[in-house]
């Protein structure tokens, strides 16, 4: 698993993001795999990627201008692989 990025788009006063950048011992569940995950708070021009992408998935729907705007860009986390020993 590698590094994944979320927006809220209710922003950091939304409960999903903020919740889940200060809770510890969390989850994510992809391909198949479960694995311990921590969230990080990001900014700056990871940001103007994201919405790139975001311009070419949901060009044309009403779902565009939340995702793209400020306050969606505030609450961007990256979610990350924890390392764990054995």
């Amino acid at each position: 698993m590698t590094a994944a990025h979320v927006k809220g788009v209710a922003g950091r006063d939304g409960p999903d993001p903020r919740r889940r950048a200060v809770a510890p011992g969390r989850a994510a569940a992809a391909a198949g795999m479960t694995k311990e995950v921590t969230f990080e708070p990001v900014d700056g021009p990871i940001n103007d990627r994201i919405d790139d992408a975001c311009h070419a998935k949901y060009h044309g729907s009403p779902c565009l201008a939340p995702t793209i705007a400020a306050r969606a860009r505030s609450a961007t986390i990256r979610v990350m692989p924890r390392e764990t020993t054995a």
